[in-house]
């Protein structure tokens, strides 16, 4: 199987997905995803502006990256009170037939 392109984050940095913004600096973009699962009460998408295929590629060890990706869920995370129970980060290089590169998911009890 050919793996086909990551629909939402190349057509949210296209500009052709229209998406509730929430984090931006010149190397990462953060915003809800447009299309969480039911039971998903909060799920923001964090993703380099540049393409990474892999959180194992060189490029991901980029310090000013990492830098604006942690800061992006520090921001986030405080902004919707995620200190308690149910907050977590989980880092992804590609679902199974989409082209593989690096997001950050963020995940949590539910916007207050």
């Amino acid at each position: 199987m050919t793996p086909r392109p990551d629909w939402y984050c190349e057509e949210v940095l296209s500009g052709k997905l229209s998406v509730d913004k929430l984090w931006e600096d010149e190397r990462v973009l953060a915003f809800h995803h447009p299309r969480p699962l039911p039971t998903e009460k909060l799920h923001i998408v964090i993703i380099p502006k540049a393409h990474i295929g892999s959180l194992l590629a060189p490029e991901a060890l980029d310090g000013a990256l990492l830098v604006s990706i942690l800061t992006a869920v520090q921001v986030l995370a405080k902004e919707f009170n995620l200190d308690g129970p149910g907050f977590y980060l989980r880092v992804n290089a590609g679902s199974d037939g989409v082209t593989p590169h690096m997001h950050w998911h963020l995940y949590g009890p539910g916007i207050p």
